[in-house]
């Protein structure tokens, strides 16, 4: 086999050089593997590699994934992101030598995918509020938990419900959202699960729209989202669907946590089954 490690030096607090030492240990001698920085990626031939491995967070991943997806290859993932939501819900470890393990000595699954319009996402699309924090997030250029937590305690206040209309699976249905989430896996990353009940193979996309929570609810949504539970609440409800269309929901948007602009309605559909992923056993 030969693999292709792909690094970015951007993801998490502070990027580890020794992650490439590390890497490269580990390998068995008689593995082909190269290493290449993300910047360079767009242009680079992976047309000779098996496995192409995404070192780095959810953005990371999803940027190789892309590539896996259209070259028919196989995806590895060593999280090393500022919340690995994909990571963690496919239980591959955030320690180095635990997530080199599932690499080397792991299962290959065939997971969904889905795409916004054109864009691709392998984990987590969302607008809202959702999607205002990672705006703001990638603009004040702070990384790591404590950088998502100042930048959701400054958009909380100055964001306001709306009404979305969405078709799904042809029927329509108008909400009020605060935050709404269309899931392929379970979490935005650090182990708060935004949808727990969701299924990487099963087809199917979970959508959460969530209410704006008062400010004594905050606690108790905290511990939802921790919970691995999913049920309509006061705050939350859950859909489930293969095609959906949504107009009014803003402009902002994020896929897999990386901010972009889309505009007018907006198209999901799910790949079922269309990726081959690196899991632990």
């Amino acid at each position: 086999m030969n693999f292709l490690f792909v690094y970015n030096k951007k993801a998490g607090k502070k990027f580890e050089p020794s992650v490439v030492n590390v890497i490269s240990t580990i390998m068995p001698q008689s593995a082909d593997f190269t290493f290449v920085d993300i910047r360079e990626f767009d242009t680079y031939d992976t047309s000779s590699f098996d496995i192409l491995v995404a070192v780095g967070g959810d953005g990371t991943v999803n940027t190789v994934a892309q590539r896996v997806y259209i070259e028919n290859k196989t995806l590895g993932v060593i999280p090393k992101g500022s919340g690995d939501g994909l990571a963690r819900f496919l239980g591959i470890s955030r320690n180095i030598h635990i997530a080199m393990e599932a690499l080397l000595h792991g299962e290959t699954k065939s997971i969904d995918t889905a795409q916004v319009d054109n864009h691709f996402f392998i984990n987590v699309a969302g607008a809202g509020f959702e999607a205002e924090v990672a705006h703001r997030f990638g603009e004040a250029g702070i990384r790591g938990l404590q950088g998502y937590i100042k930048t959701i305690a400054k958009t909380f206040s100055s964001r306001e419900e709306k009404i979305v209309t969405m078709r799904l699976n042809g029927k329509k249905t108008q909400v009020p959202f605060f935050s709404l989430s269309i899931a392929n896996g379970a979490q935005w990353g650090n182990n708060f699960e935004i949808a727990s009940a969701a299924n990487i193979q099963d087809g199917l996309l979970d959508v959460a729209v969530m209410r704006k929570p008062k400010w004594y609810q905050i606690v108790s949504l905290i511990a939802f989202l921790r919970s691995k539970q999913q049920e309509n609440n006061k705050l939350f409800t859950f859909y489930k669907a293969s095609q959906i269309d949504i107009k009014r929901s803003g402009k902002l948007w994020h896929i897999d946590g990386e901010p972009l602009i889309l505009r007018n309605e907006k198209h999901v559909t799910i790949h079922p089954e269309s990726l081959k992923i690196r899991v632990p056993k």
